[in-house]
């Protein structure tokens, strides 16, 4: 298992690691978005993918903040075009609003309030929660155990971002050192996964709405080809920097609607075919 942090020891030591990875643990701690053309002035951006999970890793055992679960970031060739990456990344969640009650007509809405530093864009994904603990090993994982490990399979909001000024258009690898962007992830009811389930999480379609307007939609097949497919790469993934998966921890998997904004006031909801739906309002912070 890992500890609570996520964190197996291997970051990076160099002062420029530190120095980025203190400061995006500020701008979460106070809310203030950082301006990426000063970073960079001062020769903080990250050499490369490996560097920024560095500052990624770093973050996590400084602040001790527990990890909730993983993102996998740019699954999607929407997304990678979004981005300018080639293919996919991984970065850590560290918060996840659970389901709330249902009603006649699905899960009640999550009220969101936060005073965001940067403004959020939505995807709606597929997302999992394992039930049993999946430790690094030596070897690749195949679908069978992955699928295995999984309790639930969820539809979920993912609220993208991140710690710095701009966004889109930002450097990937400052977006990687910052959790891939991640703000918080919101997670509708889960389904029992089993192999028959897993095995056409790709045909199933996604739609997401802001007020009743179809904002983007797609299928799991927007996923690396497939949901299960882009979970079983980030267990590979995370097994190669020594990082394993435990048991309640969820993992989302990438936008299959595009992206979608959410104005104060406004709602926003996804829907997933078998899997049900999750919704999300904004509403005002200062009220």
């Amino acid at each position: 298992m890992t500890d609570d942090s996520g964190h197996t020891g291997r970051s990076g030591d160099t002062e420029v690691t530190r120095r980025l990875a203190r400061l995006l643990i500020e701008s979460r701690h106070v809310g203030v978005a950082l301006d990426l053309g000063r970073l960079a002035e001062q020769g903080l951006e990250p050499s490369s993918e490996s560097a920024a999970n560095e500052v990624d890793d770093l973050v996590a055992a400084l602040s001790g903040r527990p990890v909730r679960g993983w993102k996998i970031g740019c699954t999607s060739e929407h997304a990678q075009r979004l981005l300018n990456a080639t293919g996919p990344f991984a970065g850590r969640v560290y918060t996840v609003l659970e389901p709330h009650a249902s009603s006649s007509s699905g899960p009640e809405p999550a009220a969101i309030a936060e005073p965001f530093a940067v403004e959020p864009l939505l995807e709606g994904e597929f997302a999992f929660t394992f039930g049993t603990d999946l430790p690094p090993t030596g070897q690749l994982r195949d679908r069978a155990a992955v699928v295995e490990a999984v309790a639930t399979v969820h539809p979920a909001i993912e609220f993208v971002g991140g710690r710095y000024q701009e966004f889109l258009g930002a450097p990937l690898p400052f977006i990687i050192a910052d959790a891939g962007a991640n703000i918080m992830l919101v997670l509708g009811p889960g389904v029992p996964l089993d192999t028959g389930l897993a095995d056409r999480l790709d045909s199933l379609a996604a739609t997401m709405t802001v007020d009743g307007e179809v904002t983007g939609s797609g299928r799991g097949a927007d996923v690396l080809g497939h949901p299960v497919d882009a979970l079983r790469w980030l267990v590979n993934h995370l097994a190669g920097r020594g990082i394993g998966i435990d048991a309640g921890q969820t993992v989302t998997t990438g936008t299959a609607t595009q992206v979608s904004s959410l104005p104060v006031g406004s709602q926003g909801r996804l829907e997933i075919e078998e899997l049900g739906s999750v919704a999300v309002d904004r509403v005002d912070a200062a009220g």
